[in-house]
């Protein structure tokens, strides 16, 4: 046996020869290089903005309340970048030296650095073309504070074709193994040893570096059984802001979920109790209204907190279920409040956490690496970026936790952000319905918040425009939870779940000049009337319609039934089972539902003359130990003294709408008049008396809550400030 020689001094310091010529032409330019782009983004980017809304004053606030955190997190996003800098540094020096050796070019450090700093200049660029390309809307509104992501944005979206785009990693990939190749084969042929040096070895660095962008560019998960289990799984699954017409739309926006509704019972005539997400989703896992489950708006108070108690994540839980919610920006509801989940996915929404999202958001120089490549790994604030409706993510991130299985069965709730405005929805989907031609402002997602344009041909362009992006940001959910789907199937568990789809709310989208948006007014179909799809093991009548109206609180009572649990006392829900197989009559009921509050003027003069207790933000505050925010509690009273109420009944549907001027009564054709155009008060008065009664009967069921007058009054006093109003 030969005892190896040890390493000569002259071998060693070729080694470290090599190492600091790796370091300077390599490792350290592309530091240096994003160590610029570091600076580049906070000289140009350094807004507060949300939905084009910026404010000097505010962001001069929150510098002053998080100074320190703010230069805590940006310090450490400089390490990261300057870490991704090291990396695409080496890749570069691996790729420039590879073709040098190819060329059997003499090494020369100066040339060699300028060719190293082109690659990186290159790949960032790419890396950014390739991200704007994929998510638009992250990047539009910072496009035209710099040169340079002005020109890539231009090539991503109206130049460069989206394949080519796509396929770039695996060119890359393929020319440094041909060029890997090459030089092999050439060694061979003179006998050379130069492929054990690690200059002519690094190389491989490059390939495997392109390699794996390929492969997350289209990289897809695989599916491992799970075995069946014992009792009936739960998933649930929802789409924020979805509308019912969007199932069965032409052109098709939802094809999945339209193969779907053919296996299951379709309710259509199902109704959102609330048109906002925090009492919505109280009420759809309960099966209680918000005056007995006690979220009466988005924003309660912290501490201690919301507990929405005997829900369905409480009873499978305490039945021996594994619970979970997996969501995104609108998803915030589910860390602000106690629903009874084992397992919350879902990002936080505090003033602190508000803060870290908008030092994230001024890196449009980092985004496509933590988006694109990472897909938020580490940073949870980024699932809370408005504009970064991908449904896909919450897929993968359910499927993950589906294949963290322990033999128990599942009850899975995924509730899907992409449908709520801003309407931001990746590539392919975000131009899918649009008009080529569009150049507006609200191009690849809703601008503003109210602010519309005074040029009514401009106003009538956006609106439809708008309304397009919904449809598209829909069509990406859909596409997600196809595969949501097609994964359960594939893991042999589809069979064996209870699955229901549905929304939390519907969405307002310019109809009978109703405006946009969900939860100001109660007019009109578009933010009350929701899908819901149930599909149960052994289900009678797949494919079938039921078309008597049915409030979101008999979901919960429903699918306890199918599981066979029983409904907690107290529940305003009634198990609809029976009425899916066709084994009863579907009975008319009443369905009762109430605004939130309002933040922003609507764009509709419907309600000008409605009773308006803040303005804006200004009844906010915020904990000074956790940073929630919530609704001033001298404001709660009045909110719901201004609350819209509606009575839906048969073919009828009665408005009640508290004005500065007293209450007034409306009633409406519930089948004929989707937009509530033509009031019937005057023309039907003992229908209108009579649904008059029925609804305070209903109201008065709130024990906070009299009636005095017309009005349905808190009984605590009046807080805050009736703007221009007078209270009863």
């Amino acid at each position: 046996m030969g005892v190896p020689r040890p390493a000569s001094p002259h071998r060693a310091r070729r080694a470290l020869r090599h190492v600091a010529r790796v370091a300077a032409v390599g490792a350290l330019p592309g530091a240096l290089f994003y160590a610029g782009m570091f600076g580049l983004s906070v000289a140009s980017h350094a807004d507060a903005e949300y939905l084009g809304v910026t404010d000097d004053a505010i962001t001069s606030r929150l510098i002053a309340l998080f100074h320190d955190q703010i230069v805590a997190q940006q310090l450490g996003l400089l390490a990261v970048y300057a870490a991704i800098g090291v990396a695409v540094g080496l890749a570069a020096f691996a790729f420039v030296e590879l073709a040098r050796r190819a060329a059997r070019h003499p090494f020369r450090a100066w040339r060699h650095l300028y060719w190293v700093t082109l690659a990186v200049f290159l790949t960032h660029s790419w890396f950014l073309v390739w991200s704007i390309g994929r998510h638009p809307a992250m990047y539009e509104p910072q496009a035209a504070n710099s040169t340079y992501l002005g020109v890539l944005f231009w090539l991503a979206i109206d130049v460069v074709p989206r394949s080519v785009i796509a396929a770039l990693p695996y060119a890359l990939s393929g020319l440094v193994v041909g060029l890997t190749i090459h030089i092999a084969a050439r060694s061979h042929r003179e006998r050379t040893s130069s492929l054990t040096r690690p200059a002519v070895a690094a190389p491989a660095a490059a390939g495997v570096f392109f390699g794996i962008i390929a492969r997350l560019a289209f990289g897809s998960a695989s599916a491992t059984s799970l075995g069946p289990a014992p009792r009936p799984n739960v998933l649930l699954i929802a789409v924020d802001s979805l509308r019912a017409d969007m199932l069965g739309h032409v052109p098709a926006v939802t094809p999945r979920l339209d193969a779907f509704a053919q296996q299951a019972v379709s309710f259509d005539a199902a109704y959102s109790v609330m048109p906002r997400t925090f009492p919505s989703w109280a009420s759809i896992l309960t099966g209680k209204y918000p005056h007995h489950h006690g979220v009466r708006n988005m924003f309660p108070r912290p501490r201690p907190g919301p507990i929405v108690a005997d829900g369905l994540p409480e009873l499978l839980g305490r039945a021996g279920y594994r619970t979970a919610v997996v969501s995104d920006f609108a998803g915030d509801v589910f860390t602000r409040g106690d629903f009874g989940y084992q397992h919350v996915d879902a990002p936080e929404f505090t003033l602190a956490s508000n803060v870290r999202l908008g030092g994230l958001k001024l890196h449009v120089h980092l985004l496509p690496y933590l988006v694109e490549v990472a897909e938020g790994a580490g940073l949870p604030d980024l699932l809370a970026f408005e504009r970064l409706g991908d449904p896909a993510w919450l897929t993968d991130r359910a499927l993950d936790w589906l294949d963290a299985d322990d033999g128990r069965p599942f009850f899975l709730t995924v509730f899907y952000s992409s449908g709520h405005f801003p309407f931001a929805a990746p590539a392919p989907y975000y131009d899918r319905f649009t008009e080529p031609g569009y150049r507006g402002r609200s191009r690849f997602h809703k601008a503003t918040l109210g602010d519309p344009l005074p040029d009514p041909h401009a106003r009538l362009r956006e609106e439809r425009h708008i309304r397009q992006l919904y449809e598209g940001a829909v069509a990406a959910s859909d596409a997600a939870i196809g595969e949501l789907l097609a994964a359960l199937d594939a893991r042999g568990q589809l069979a064996n779940t209870v699955i229901v789809v549905t929304a939390d709310h519907g969405e307002m989208l310019y109809e009978d000049g109703l405006g946009v948006g969900h939860g100001d007014h109660l007019y009109g179909k578009g933010t009350l009337n929701v899908p819901l799809l149930m599909r149960w093991p052994g289900l009678a009548r797949p494919g079938a319609h039921v078309r008597t109206a049915v409030p979101l609180v008999d979901l919960a009572p429903t699918v306890l039934a199918r599981i066979g649990l029983p409904a907690p006392p107290g529940v305003d829900g009634v198990d609809q089972s029976a009425v899916a197989d066709g084994r009863a009559p579907a009975a008319p009921r009443p369905v009762f539902a109430e605004t939130g509050l309002t933040f922003f003027p609507p764009e509709t003069d419907r309600v000008d003359d409605r009773v308006r207790f803040a303005s804006g933000f200004a009844a906010f505050k915020f904990d000074p130990e956790t940073w929630a925010i919530y609704l001033d509690p001298a404001y709660e009273s009045v909110a719901i003294l201004a609350k819209q109420r509606v009575l839906i009944a048969g073919d009828r549907k009665l408005v009640y709408a508290p004005t500065r001027d007293g209450v007034r009564f409306e009633l409406y054709d519930a089948v004929n008049d989707p937009g509530d155009a033509h009031d019937l008060a005057a023309v039907e008065p003992a229908r209108l008396a009579a649904l008059e009664r029925e609804l305070y009967d209903w109201l008065l069921q709130d024990p906070a809550v009299v009636r005095i007058g017309d009005f349905v009054a808190p009984r605590e006093p009046l807080g805050g400030a009736l703007s221009g109003g007078v209270a009863p």
